[in-house]
C-alpha cells in the first residue's frame, strides 16, 4: 500500500514512527518521529509526492546529509540517517530542535543589536567551517536559521543553520563543483536574499554566502529588507543594479563600522566583499563599540524605529540599556543653548553696568559738598582711572568638545528618529514574494 502524501501519526519510515507534523513547505514536510526500538526522538524531512516526476533529482536530498556531515559543526543541524519511503520518496532524519525559526523571532518583536550580533557570529562560525570544507550554502535566509532554546541564557539562543539541500560542494584543487545537481547557469536560491551572481545564474563562491548574510544583517538590524518590490524579477534586478538605502537613514546612530560592514557585504562584485572571517572580526569590533557606548556616561544611542506611545520619544541604547522616556536635545543644539544663555547673561550684565554708570555720573554731577561741584571732565577721568569691572565678551565663543582618541571615531548622539511602526510594512508582506511556494527556487530539481 502506498504511503499517503501527508504522513499520519503511526506511519513508519524505516525504524522511525511518525508522531506529528512539525512544519510544511512548498517542497517537503518535517515530522516529529521516534525510533521504535530505542526511543530516540528526532525530526524526519520528506519531499512531497507531487515532486516524484521525471527529472526529479533524488540525490539532491541525500546531498544535504552528506554536506552536513562533511562540515560537522555544532551550529549546523545534525543529520544522522537517510532512507526512502515505500513510494520512493527520499527522507532524512535529523536532530529534533526545540525553539523557533529566526524569521518568527524577528516578527515577534525587536531583536536588540547585541543579540543580533550574537546570532550572526554563530552563523559566521558555521559558514567559516563550511567554506573551509568547500561547501557553499546558497540559500541563507532568516527561515533557514533555527534558534534553539537556551535554558542557561534565554537572551542568547543557540543557532542551528538548516536546509543544505541546494548547497554546492567545491573541489579546493580544481575550484569546480564535485556534485552536479543543477544545470549550469540554473538559478537557485531565494529572490530576496540572492547574490547578484546567483541572479545572473553565474558561478557562486563563498562570497555569495557573504552577500546573503549581508541581506540578513540588514534585515535584522534595520527591520526591513534592503530591496523590496512586487515581483521576484524586480527584486533580482535590484540585487543586480540598485544601491540599498544607507543604514543610517533607519538607524541614525548606527556605528560607522557596522554600516560600512553591511554595505561592503552587499557589494555587487564578489571581489569587493569581505571574507566570512573578516565579517566575524568586524562584528566583534562592533560589539566592543556598542559595549563602550553602554558604559560611556552621557552618550545616548537610539535604536532603529520601534513602536512608541505618543507624546514621548523613547530611546534605548544599542547595547541594551534600559530605555528613557524622553530624548535629550542633540549635542550640538545643547551647546547652542549654552552659548545663547551666556550671551543673554552678558547682555544683562552690560545693561546693569550701563545703568550703574549713568547713576554714578548723575550723582557726581550734583553738589557733593559745600562749594564743590563735579564736572563731566573730572567724572570721565575718574571712571577711566578705575579698573574695568567686567571683561569684554568676545563675539564668538569657542567651545572645545572632548575628543576620544579611539577606533572607531567617537559618535555624537542624534535625535531619536520619528516614530514608525515596529516593522516597516513593505509593498507586499515580508518573505512572500516567491517563485516556488516556499520561496526557494529549484530546491530538489
Amino acid at each position: 500500500m502506498d504511503v499517503p502524501d501527508v504522513l499520519l501519526a503511526g506511519v513508519k519510515a524505516g525504524p522511525w514512527l511518525v508522531e506529528r507534523e512539525l512544519g510544511r513547505g512548498g517542497m517537503g514536510s518535517v515530522y516529529a518521529v521516534v525510533h521504535e526500538e530505542i526511543g530516540k526522538r528526532a525530526a524526519l524531512k520528506v519531499v512531497h509526492r507531487r515532486l516524484l516526476a521525471p527529472g526529479f533529482n533524488c540525490d539532491r536530498m541525500l546531498l544535504e546529509a552528506k554536506v552536513v556531515n562533511q562540515v560537522g559543526h555544532p551550529n549546523i543541524v545534525d543529520i544522522f540517517e537517510t532512507g526512502k519511503l515505500t513510494d520512493g520518496r527520499p527522507y532524512i532524519v535529523m536532530e529534533r530542535l526545540e525553539g523557533q525559526p529566526l524569521s518568527a523571532r524577528a516578527d515577534e518583536s525587536k531583536i536588540l543589536p547585541d543579540q543580533v550580533i550574537a546570532i550572526l557570529l554563530q552563523i559566521c562560525d558555521a559558514l567559516i567551517a563550511s567554506h573551509a570544507a568547500g561547501v557553499i550554502h546558497r540559500d541563507l535566509k532568516l527561515d533557514n536559521v533555527f534558534l534553539v532554546d537556551n535554558a542557561d541564557d534565554p537572551n542568547t539562543p543557540k543557532v542551528k543553520l538548516l536546509d543544505w539541500g541546494i548547497a554546492k560542494v567545491i573541489d579546493h584543487e580544481s575550484g569546480r563543483s564535485t556534485v552536479r545537481n543543477t544545470i549550469e547557469g540554473q538559478l537557485v536560491g531565494t529572490p530576496q536574499y540572492l547574490s547578484p551572481e546567483q541572479a545572473r545564474g553565474a558561478d557562486v563562491s563563498p562570497q555569495s554566502d557573504v552577500y546573503s548574510l549581508g541581506v540578513m544583517a540588514y534585515e535584522l538590524f534595520l527591520e526591513q529588507l534592503p530591496f523590496e518590490a512586487e515581483t521576484s524579477a524586480e527584486i533580482m534586478a535590484m540585487h543586480l543594479r540598485a544601491v540599498p538605502p544607507p543604514p543610517r537613514e533607519m538607524w541614525p546612530d548606527i556605528p560607522p563600522h557596522l554600516e560600512h560592514l553591511i554595505l561592503a557585504m552587499l557589494a555587487k562584485s564578489p571581489d569587493q566583499r569581505p571574507s566570512m572571517l573578516e565579517v566575524a572580526r568586524s562584528l566583534e569590533s562592533v560589539r566592543s563599540e556598542l559595549d563602550r557606548r553602554r558604559k560611556a556616561p552621557g552618550l545616548v544611542t537610539t535604536f532603529p524605529p520601534v513602536i512608541i506611545p505618543p507624546r514621548a520619544t523613547r530611546l534605548g541604547s544599542a547595547a541594551g540599556l534600559a530605555p528613557t522616556d524622553f530624548a535629550p536635545p542633540d549635542g550640538r543644539k545643547r551647546w547652542q543653548y549654552v552659548a545663547g544663555a551666556l550671551a543673554l547673561l552678558a547682555s544683562c550684565l552690560l545693561f546693569l553696568l550701563s545703568r550703574a554708570s549713568d547713576s554714578r555720573a548723575a550723582s557726581a554731577a550734583t553738589v557733593s559738598g559745600p562749594g564743590y561741584v563735579r564736572t563731566d571732565t573730572s567724572l570721565a577721568q575718574e571712571l577711566a582711572a578705575q579698573p574695568p569691572i567686567v571683561k569684554p565678551i568676545a563675539d564668538t565663543v569657542a567651545i572645545e568638545l572632548p575628543i576620544i582618541d579611539d577606533d572607531p571615531p567617537p559618535l555624537v548622539a542624534r535625535p531619536a528618529p520619528v516614530a514608525k511602526p515596529h516593522r516597516k510594512a513593505p509593498a507586499t508582506p515580508r518573505r512572500v514574494t516567491k517563485i516556488d511556494p516556499d520561496g526557494t527556487i529549484d530546491v530538489y530539481r
